[in-house]
């Protein structure tokens, strides 16, 4: 099993204001709107807070039980339940991928909360989330170039805590990558430290394909993507 790494620089993300208003839902965009002011100015110090890594490994050696709900991955199960394991029908392989922002949005949000300027931390908060969500995006992209040259298609991302698989399956997921894969690790209550972290998994097949978003089957109330007519997967 190879990892493969990257490091990502945010001009990467191709990142706007504009979308993080709309991800704040803030319908007026006016400079007057303290709201856009206090996020023009931390959108500025993105680059500073985020240190950005990710990557993924591919599997061959998978079996899917779409009546079980679980997927083996070599000696290894995990249990996305049955709608996921449908979704996964046809793949050939199986890509477990990770992603980072890093421990810097996090601590500086922490930092605005304790001085009590809770509007800084939920921005801040967000704009992490934000960052994290688009770098996988674009892990994701770089997997699918790469086995679109030989002839397959990639399905959506699902992750542990999405979709009704449950987060405790993030420690079986994990048992399968390199010992803290981009220096994410695992609580015992298996969330990820860094706390801007995403994992998920990719189905890969010449006969598997991409869904449209679908908010309804997923039951993540948080998702930042759900109340602005975005999936939680993608």
């Amino acid at each position: 099993m190879t990892f493969v790494d990257y490091h990502i620089e945010p001009d990467e993300l191709r990142l706007h204001l504009g979308d993080l208003l709309r991800l704040l839902q803030v319908p007026d965009h006016s400079p007057d709107n303290p709201v856009v002011h206090e996020a023009t100015g931390l959108f500025g110090q993105l680059p500073g807070l985020a240190s950005i890594r990710g990557g993924y490994a591919v599997y061959e050696d998978i079996r899917i039980d779409e009546k079980e709900g679980s997927i083996r991955i070599l000696d290894r199960k995990i249990h996305p339940q049955q709608q996921i394991c449908g979704y996964m029908k046809g793949a050939e392989k199986l890509a477990l991928l990770v992603c980072t922002a890093g421990e810097g949005f996090t601590a500086r949000s922490r930092e605005y909360n304790k001085e009590g300027d809770y509007l800084k931390g939920f921005i801040t908060d967000t704009m992490g989330s934000w960052v994290v969500e688009r770098a996988m995006d674009l892990i994701q992209e770089k997997l699918e170039n790469a086995f679109r040259e030989l002839g397959m298609h990639v399905t959506n991302r699902y992750s542990p805590g999405y979709c009704n698989w449950p987060v405790s399956e993030q420690q079986p997921l994990f048992s399968l990558l390199p010992g803290q894969p981009c220096n994410i690790r695992l609580t015992g209550s298996s969330l990820m430290i860094p706390i801007k972290s995403v994992s998920g998994i990719v189905g890969i097949g010449k006969k598997v394909k991409k869904r449209g978003y679908a908010c309804d089957i997923c039951n993540n109330k948080t998702c930042i993507y759900r109340n602005i007519n975005r999936n939680c997967i993608h």
